[in-house]
């Protein structure tokens, strides 16, 4: 039994693994892939998300509005046979991503939308009219260059073959909300691509926020038990961490003190973990409620009164609302002596700064206070963060892109 262990051992090593997604894998597609004619089809997208694993983001969004205001062929791929399911249910347009048939569409695609890198569709080698957008997934208040450069390490045998296994070889564009220039060389620096690149035209995700139809917003009050009488609903919705566990701050004395507030203030406390990460069992709190790790946060965000979370960019989604938030980075030193991040926390706070869950609770209980305290600093920094705030971000890229809707 040792001996097998043994010799599977090295599926765990980071440069074998490295070698089978930048070099082994895209060499096996660019070889399958050419056996199809690449003469594009320019009514055809295809999108993706997650590796294939998920139905999220910024693409998601995307793919419903032309799905339903456009006449192009829209699909979307994944690897998931439940979300391929789902998705003919619904009537789109949907196709497993580890097929021929997935190969074929790719070769003749006109566009490309991506949320993570080229594996959330297949590594093959695209048309030269092929565009690839790299939507991405959150403003990067956390560094992520060393996500970039750690995979560089085959990058001779990846130009000898030809292959575009990096960001910089098949990325035209890549989205983001923010127009700083700090915020784009960022980007800038992590995908390797030129400034030009970079496109500040918002996050199709985000135009969900500014919807005000009541009945979507019950409808997603009572697919998350959320009871509609509820004076909060309050969000907790901390960052992904390296280790992939989370290193959960609350105590069951914690929790039972904060379940007590909510009570008292008739209010729903949401915990959703990354979805990286694992899930925690609360089911003794009635007023605390564990929201699977694969719910989209941002129909969470548009039912959420009060927004909790530490280094994730999804204070600066939220911040299109105008609702108060809290930050808890209850692991800061930690935090930055490993993953390290892009700002000083404090500076862009759109809230109080909480270390402890006793403090956070006390500041739970002045929800109406904080709400107004801070109306001044959460509008500077979503000016900051936010080019736009007008709910038409989805409009702004298609019309960029030349993609004519409805």
């Amino acid at each position: 039994m040792n001996l097998q262990l043994e010799r599977l051992s090295f599926l765990k090593n980071k440069n074998f693994y490295a070698l089978l997604r930048d070099i082994f894998i895209p060499f096996c597609f660019k070889f399958i892939s050419k056996l199809f004619r690449k003469k594009v089809d320019e009514n055809l997208i295809i999108m993706g998300a997650y590796s294939g694993n998920s139905y999220l983001d910024n693409t998601k969004y995307l793919f419903e509005f032309l799905s339903r205001n456009s006449k192009y062929k829209v699909v979307w791929l994944t690897k998931s046979r439940e979300i391929l399911m789902n998705l003919r249910q619904k009537g789109y347009n949907a196709v497993y991503m580890l097929s021929i048939n997935a190969i074929r569409l790719l070769r003749r695609c006109r566009y490309v939308f991506l949320t993570h890198g080229i594996y959330d569709v297949l590594p093959i080698e695209f048309s030269p009219k092929t565009k690839i957008i790299m939507t991405f997934h959150g403003t990067v208040i956390k560094d992520i260059t060393e996500d970039f450069e750690k995979t560089y390490i085959y990058k001779k045998w990846v130009d000898i073959l030809k292959l575009k296994s990096y960001p910089h070889q098949y990325i035209d564009y890549v989205l983001t909300p923010a127009s700083g220039k700090y915020e784009h060389e960022i980007l800038t620096s992590a995908f390797k691509v030129s400034p030009n690149k970079i496109l500040d035209l918002g996050y199709p995700r985000n135009d969900i926020l500014f919807n005000k139809d009541k009945d979507l917003i019950s409808k997603i009050k009572k697919y998350y038990n959320v009871p509609e009488n509820a004076n909060y609903v309050i969000l907790y919705a901390p960052t992904h961490r390296d280790a992939n566990t989370l290193r959960f701050p609350f105590t069951k004395e914690d929790l039972t003190s904060l379940n007590k507030v909510l009570k008292e203030m008739n209010s729903v406390f949401l915990f959703k973990g990354h979805i990286f990460e694992k899930e925690f069992n609360f089911s003794e709190y009635g007023n605390i409620n564990l929201v699977k790790k694969s719910s989209d946060i941002q129909e969470l965000l548009l039912i959420s009164n009060l927004l909790i979370s530490d280094y994730s960019s999804v204070i600066f989604d939220f911040l299109l609302t105008m609702k108060p938030i809290i930050l808890f980075p209850y692991d800061i030193d930690r935090y930055q002596e490993g993953r390290g991040l892009n700002y000083n926390l404090k500076e862009i706070a759109p809230g109080p700064v909480i270390f402890n869950v006793e403090d956070l609770i006390k500041t739970i209980k002045s929800l109406e206070k904080i709400e107004i305290e801070y109306k001044g600093i959460r509008e500077k920094i979503r000016e900051k963060f936010n080019k736009y705030n007008d709910g038409n971000s989805i409009e702004r890229i298609l019309d960029f892109l030349g993609i004519e809707y409805t």
